[in-house]
C-alpha cells in the first residue's frame, strides 16, 4: 500500500559508511510500507560525529542523538537509527572493541583503511594460539512515532553478537572492514566469503537490526499505531 506525506516514518541511517549502509537498508527495507529509508548522503547531510564514548552502547546513542537533533524538524515522524560495531579478540583482552574502526597506528589526522587494520590485527596476533573472537553491533534508536492520541518519543538499543574466530591470512574477497579474518563458527566460513545475502541471515549487525525492528513492532502495536496505510481509500 502507499505511504502518505501524513503517516511516513523516515528512518536515517545514521552514518556515513556506504557498506554499512549496504547492509542495513535491505533489512529495515521490509518492515512496512510505511518507512521510507533514507541516508544522510541522500539528504545532502555532511557531518562527522566524533565517537568519544568509551563503549559501543554509548557511541550509538551518541550518533543516534545527534542526528536526529539535526534532522528531526524536517518529518513529521522520524527515527535515527545508528549502529557501533566492535571486533572483541579473546587474546587482545577484547581489543580492538570500541576502537576497531581505527585500530591501526596511522599519522596525525589520518584514518586507517581497513587493510592498515587488518595487517595490524594480524601482526598484532603473530604466533597466537587462541584465535577466539566475537564481532558485537549495538543498533541505537532515537524517535517521534505516531499514536492515535498524537506523536510520541523513545530511545532504544539493541545488540547482536557473533561468535567466530581470527583466521592466520585473508580468506575471501567480500565484505568490509576485518571480514576477511573473522571466521563464522557456525558456516566454517568468513564473512568476506559469503554473499551478501548469507552474510545478512546471521551476521552481528543483522541480529542487532532484526531486534530493534521486533522493538519497533512492540511498540507501534502499544500505541495503536498500525503498520499499514490507513489513509487508503477503498
Amino acid at each position: 500500500m502507499p505511504a502518505t506525506a501524513e503517516n511516513c516514518i523516515t528512518i536515517v541511517l545514521a552514518t556515513a559508511n556506504r557498506d554499512k549502509v549496504k547492509e542495513l537498508r535491505p533489512l529495515l527495507e521490509t518492515i512496512s510500507p510505511l518507512f521510507n529509508v533514507v541516508t544522510l548522503h541522500e539528504l545532502g547531510v555532511e557531518v562527522e560525529i566524533e565517537e568519544t564514548e568509551e563503549t559501543l552502547e554509548g557511541n550509538a546513542l551518541l550518533k543516534a542523538r545527534a542526528i536526529f537533533a539535526l534532522l528531526s524538524v524536517r518529518f513529521p515522524f522520524m527515527i535515527a537509527l545508528a549502529d557501533d560495531t566492535g571486533l572483541e579478540v579473546e587474546a587482545l583482552h577484547g581489543a580492538p572493541g570500541v576502537y576497531s574502526a581505527r585500530f591501526a597506528p596511522v599519522a596525525d589526522g589520518q584514518a586507517p583503511t581497513y587493510q592498515d587494520n587488518v595487517r595490524h590485527l594480524l601482526y598484532c596476533m603473530e604466533g597466537m594460539t587462541n584465535r577466539e573472537a566475537r564481532f558485537r553491533t549495538v543498533v541505537a534508536l532515537k524517535g517521534t512515532l505516531p499514536s492515535p492520541e498524537g506523536s510520541f518519543s523513545f530511545e532504544h538499543t539493541a545488540e547482536g553478537v557473533v561468535k567466530g574466530s581470527i583466521t592466520r591470512k585473508e580468506q575471501g574477497d567480500k565484505g568490509f572492514g576485518y571480514d576477511p579474518l573473522f571466521l563464522v563458527q557456525t558456516t566454517g566460513k568468513t564473512y568476506a566469503q559469503m554473499s551478501m545475502t548469507e552474510k545478512n541471515r546471521l551476521s552481528h549487525r543483522s541480529l542487532a537490526v532484526q531486534q530493534a525492528i521486533s522493538y519497533l513492532k512492540d511498540i507501534l502495536q502499544q500505541k495503536s499505531a498500525p503498520l499499514i496505510d490507513t489513509n487508503t481509500r477503498p
